[in-house]
């Protein structure tokens, strides 16, 4: 009977050590995300600065470039 209680508390702690370690990679990959579309951003935002772009393409290549991501992150 002590055997199955320890049994018991040995999976059941492995369960939750197993539920911390996906939801840290679940959080992880949305953090990736993020990150890359702050550098997309950025890079518009360096272009837009300097004049190489207009506001109006700037928009554009941000939707082209957001849209890229998220086919991306699908695969």
């Amino acid at each position: 009977m002590r055997f199955l209680s320890k049994l018991r508390l040995s999976l059941a702690a492995l369960l939750l050590i197993l539920g911390i370690v996906l939801s840290y990679a679940k959080d992880s990959n949305e953090n990736k995300y993020e990150l890359q579309k702050k550098l997309i951003y950025l890079e518009i935002h360096a272009e837009l600065e300097t004049g190489e772009i207009t506001l109006e393409e700037a928009q554009l290549l941000w939707l082209k470039k957001i849209k890229q991501l998220k086919k991306e992150e699908a695969k």
